[in-house]
């Protein structure tokens, strides 16, 4: 019996805020597959894509900065569409503000790239802790944002263009 190379890739919740019980049944089920085909002799990854890229990380982060905002200046918090106002929000903006003394968080735009990050990181922290609870453990967790800096997706589809796997 010769044993096949799988990756799994579940959970993937948006980093934009905390599990809720449907990523719970998703964790479980991928963790489950993916220990059942280890179980049976295959080569198995558990990979997490993280969702980091686009619309809705960017009203994360300006969500973010609007509470660092509030509690550094006592600017009240804009309530307009699609920002985050859950209380998760004003956790991550005190990490932040915690482990940036010195930043005076005065422009949103200049901030962006390093408040994105800070604001992924303690955010993929919290989902990690529930995991954890779970426990579930991937192996790799793999960026979009990087997927797409590196251009990757294009490179993939001439790769399987170049073999005829695919048309235009």
């Amino acid at each position: 019996k010769s044993s096949k190379k799988y990756n799994i890739e579940f959970v993937s919740a948006n980093p934009t805020g905390p599990m809720h019980v449907g990523h719970c049944r998703g964790a479980i089920f991928g963790d489950v597959l993916a220990n059942l085909l280890l179980f049976n002799g295959n080569k198995v990854t558990k990979e997490y894509y993280i969702n980091d890229y686009g619309n809705q990380i960017y009203n994360f982060v300006e969500s973010v900065f609007l509470r660092i905002r509030e509690i550094k200046y006592k600017e009240k918090f804009i309530l307009k569409d699609n920002l985050y106002p859950g209380t998760y929000i004003i956790e991550i903006a005190q990490q932040i503000i915690n482990k940036e003394k010195d930043n005076k968080f005065n422009d949103f735009k200049k901030s962006y790239e390093s408040l994105k990050r800070l604001s992924l990181e303690s955010s993929m922290s919290l989902i990690k802790n529930d995991l954890s609870k779970l426990g579930i453990k991937h192996d790799i967790f793999v960026s979009e944002t990087d997927l797409v800096k590196k251009d990757l997706v294009n490179k993939a589809v001439k790769i399987l263009q170049s073999k005829n796997f695919v048309e235009d």
